[in-house]
């Protein structure tokens, strides 16, 4: 039985036989629970369904999860390609119920489905049970083909499931395991392949465990083992999950002329790169961007994890995207539509990730090799921390990697010294990041979320924005000599809950009447809101009153102000980010994914993946499209939803973003929806006129627009208009019957300059190649043997550095048996035909020269250049015509 053909009797069984719902898997991002980096489980998406199961609109349900295993606390990166089962990427089978069935049916239907539609042998199989769980010890022995003596007891640590660590939802379960009939595996000769969680007790907060009223189950079966043994594999990559990769990459490695066997086993590096190029392209589908930190540096990892497996294999040029079609070809099924509609995109940020790479790994071996070859480490093998440190820190080199190669020379990494060196600069950046202005105030915070100041955000509301009423919750002095003032309000009007937006201004009016600006809104923890405040009249001769003191403390009422044209045009700018997100899928015709932005009064800043620039006609349709939808008048409608159901009716959402159980939702109606707590126009005309600034790369596969709307966008045409009117005018450029007349002028000119760069390049090869006005000085350089060499004094009026750097290169090849030394007012260059002078170096001759009449300079074997202190006559020039040189 093939995989699809897994996939899809396991589905059908569930849904058709038994009624399932069946759901679709969740992003690699676990939107509902920040505990976890990835989803490493078919329940992580079920979660809160387990917590309360009354709340599950579904009674039971079956899905195939998308699951990942690297970083974070369930971590199998390192043993992949090394045992013949762990991955970075799996896919998990799985059925859930959430108070429709029990102990009994679960059972029943998992033996059915093995023994019945997989149709595995029983007497291949057996099961654990935890050694109390008597109730499922009966339910298996009644079942058909298990003996007894083929029910295992066992303790809770291989038999207890619980929810993490504290209170939660927990109890027993039952695993299925396969005989593989391969003695030579000891303990590992049974291969567990289904586990079946019941989950009847609460374990609350003292350990104590309570029944439930509502018993949960939770089964979970990873597909690529189940693949293994239905065909009969001794190893999951022997399956047809990854063989068309593998054959891809026997073809790939054929091809370039590297030696490659057919044998999976010859070598772990074939199995980390199929294995890592599935995890990479499906976490870049679900929106993880390589980066130095957090998911991204995982990916990051994994991409340069396999990379390195390619360069040990002999691959020397990037590789990774000519496999992408054999990845494809392993999902025939069309399971996964995703991996097909951004394969430009998945291919895009790993090609540049490859480039970036190979470039980095040379550096990497560079700064490694002397470092076996030192003679002071020859006793302990052990690569010095600062060193693996720099490697990681400066290049991005994995320490992981690092680590590898050490090992393959039989050294060690001290892993320790390194942590402390990575936590001694993250203590800096705190203390750095700590002078700023909010600094003080953080211990403080940390009091506030204690006594619970959970202020409330009223600014949505537009007519609470002047005006409103609130009362001090918190107050508490910035101690940093400002005399500012951080304080929490509730209900509190002023923006600060980030998203990209930035921070609301404005003012208080204290109960005494004294006014406050408010310079800063920020979110110091969860759910905290505070605003920086500052007398007007702020200033080094004006300390605070005793009284304003005292209107500033907890209870007091104060009167908030939002400046609302700031508010209105950052809001305008806000939903043109919208917008243009929108366009941009629209527009590429695949989907894009968000990598960041920025909101501002004045301009709007948006990344995203993507492998190329975006070209001018799309830019125009961009920019046409979000014009003509702007002026159609389009009205939000914004509501709070559960997360998984604003997922399901079609919003976009950030996955780098982390998400509460409960999400707003921003719906232009046919136009876009997103998730977003941010503030928004009450009418798409108001982002009119849309005008792209600018476009270009900011990262690998990384691709960032810049543009400005409404009143800010206005402006800048108004601008442009009249810098296209004068010039109109001083270049008297008329529109005629043939078209614009600035065009037509401005496409003469590149004509005209076109032609006289031509021109210019003639005159310069003539100038090149004419004589100097100082004939050519010759004297002996002794090397041992006399070299003859050639000074040279050019003239100082051509200001042009081609001249000079062409005539050094034409007097080498004049003269390619004379070292040539070129001379103009304090610059120098030395020029060598390396193939007659093997042996020197232009640089080491360059700084020869400048050690006997004083200056600077460097350069490549051939041509070196520098300047003098101070200008050289040419008697000073023609005694150094005699030096010895150390070649």
């Amino acid at each position: 039985m093939t995989t699809p053909e897994l996939r899809k009797e396991f589905t059908e069984f569930f849904v058709k036989e038994y009624g399932h719902v069946p759901v679709k898997s969740s992003s690699l991002i676990p939107h509902n629970d920040k505990s976890l980096m990835f989803t490493n489980a078919g329940m992580v998406q079920f979660k809160d369904y387990f917590r309360n199961p009354a709340t599950a609109p579904f009674k039971q349900a079956t899905t195939i999860q998308k699951c990942m295993r690297a970083g974070g606390k369930h971590n199998d990166l390192d043993n992949v390609g090394y045992t013949p089962r762990h991955h970075t990427f799996f896919e998990m089978l799985g059925n859930f119920s959430f108070g429709e069935y029990s102990k009994s049916k679960a059972i029943q239907m998992a033996w059915r489905f093995l023994t019945h539609v997989v149709k595995l042998p029983k007497d291949r199989l057996r099961v654990t049970i935890l050694a109390s769980d008597q109730e499922s010890y009966d339910l298996w022995k009644n079942q058909e083909g298990i003996p007894e003596d083929r029910i295992i007891r066992c303790d809770e640590k291989d038999n207890f499931w619980t929810m993490g660590e504290g209170a939660g939802p927990c109890g027993p379960c039952t695993e299925i395991f396969w005989d593989t009939q391969n003695d030579d595996l000891g303990e590992d000769r049974w291969l567990e392949i289904w586990n079946l969680v019941f989950m009847q007790h609460y374990r609350n907060d003292q350990g104590q465990l309570e029944n439930l009223p509502i018993v949960c189950v939770d089964t979970g079966m990873g597909l690529e083992r189940l693949a293994s043994v239905v065909q009969s594999k001794e190893n999951n990559y022997e399956t047809d999950v990854f063989g068309p990769i593998f054959d891809g990459l026997h073809k790939i490695m054929t091809d370039s002329g590297i030696e490659s066997s057919r044998d999976i086993n010859a070598t772990p590096h074939k199995k980390i790169i199929v294995d890592h190029l599935r995890a990479m392209s499906f976490l870049i589908a679900d929106g993880v961007i390589p980066s130095n930190v957090g998911r991204g540096y995982v990916l990051r990892r994994i991409i340069r994890r396999a990379l390195r497996s390619g360069n040990q294999l002999g691959f020397s040029k990037p590789f990774m995207t000519d496999l992408y079609p054999y990845f494809l070809d392993s999902l025939k099924d069309g399971v996964y539509p995703d991996m097909v509609a951004r394969q430009d995109s998945i291919k895009g940020v790993i090609h540049q990730e490859e480039e970036i790479f190979m470039s980095t790994l040379s550096k990497g071996l560079a700064l490694l090799e002397p470092v076996f070859k030192q003679k002071d480490l020859a006793g302990s093998k052990q690569v010095p921390a600062d060193i693996a440190f720099k490697l990681y820190d400066t290049f991005g080199f994995p320490l992981d990697l690092t680590v590898l190669i050490a090992e393959e020379r039989g050294w060690t990494v001290d892993l320790i010294e390194v942590e402390k060196l990575r936590q001694k600069q993250q203590e800096q950046g705190r203390a750095s990041w700590k002078s700023g202005s909010n600094a003080a105030f953080l211990t403080k915070a940390l009091e506030w979320k204690e006594q619970g100041v959970f202020p409330t955000f009223s600014g949505y509301r537009r007519e609470l924005l002047t005006g409103q009423s609130s009362t001090v919750l918190a107050a508490q002095s910035t101690e940093d000599g400002t005399g500012d003032m951080i304080l929490s309000i509730e209900p509190c009007p002023f923006y600060g809950l980030g998203g990209g937006q930035t921070p609301d201004t404005g003012s208080i009016k204290l109960a005494n009447g004294s006014e406050w600006r408010v310079v800063d809104v920020f979110s110091p923890y969860e759910r905290g809101l505070a605003i920086r405040v500052q007398a007007a009249d702020a200033g080094p001769e004006n300390a605070m009153s005793d009284e304003d003191l005292v209107c500033l403390q907890k209870g007091f009422q104060i009167t908030t102000f939002v400046d609302t044209e700031r508010r209105a045009a950052t809001a305008a700018h806000h939903s043109a980010t919208h917008m243009l997100n929108a366009a941009l899928r629209k527009t590429l015709g695949k989907p894009i994914m968000q990598a960041g932005s920025l909101v501002e009064p004045d301009r709007l800043r948006f990344d995203f993946t993507h492998g190329k620039p975006i070209d001018h006609a799309q830019i125009r349709e961009i920019e046409d499209w979000i014009n003509t939808t702007a002026l159609q008048s389009v009205r939000p409608v914004i509501k709070e939803y559960p997360l998984q159901k604003a997922i399901d009716m079609g919003s976009i959402a950030v996955f780098s973003e982390k998400y509460g159980e409960v999400v707003r939702v921003v719906d232009f109606p046919k136009v876009s929806m997103e998730l977003c707590g941010g503030t928004h126009v009450e009418d798409l005309s108001r982002i009119y006129p849309f005008k792209i600034l600018s476009e270009g790369s900011v990262a690998a596969g990384t691709r960032r627009i810049e543009a400005a709307v409404g009143t800010a966008a206005t402006r800048l045409l108004i601008e442009q208009d009249r810098m296209v009117s004068r010039l109109n005018q001083e270049l008297k450029a008329y529109s005629t019957s043939a078209g614009n007349g600035l065009d037509l002028k401005v496409n003469k000119m590149k004509d005209q300059i076109a032609d006289v760069s031509k021109q210019y390049s003639r005159i310069l090869d003539r100038l090149v190649r004419s004589p100097s006005t100082t004939p050519a000085k010759q004297g002996q350089l002794n090397l041992g043997t006399a070299v003859p060499i050639q000074i040279h004094v050019l003239d100082p009026e051509i200001q042009d550095a081609d001249y000079y750097a062409k005539k050094a290169n034409l007097l080498k090849e004049q003269v390619p048996e004379c070292v040539h030394v070129l001379v103009w007012n304090e610059n120098v260059v030395v020029a060598l035909d390396q193939k007659k002078h093997p042996k020197l170096h232009a640089g080491k001759v360059l700084k020869s020269v400048l050690d006997k009449v004083g200056g600077k300079g460097g350069g490549q074997p051939q041509m070196a250049r520098g300047r003098f202190a101070s200008e050289v006559s040419l008697p000073q020039l023609y005694e150094l015509l005699d030096p010895s040189i150390d070649p």
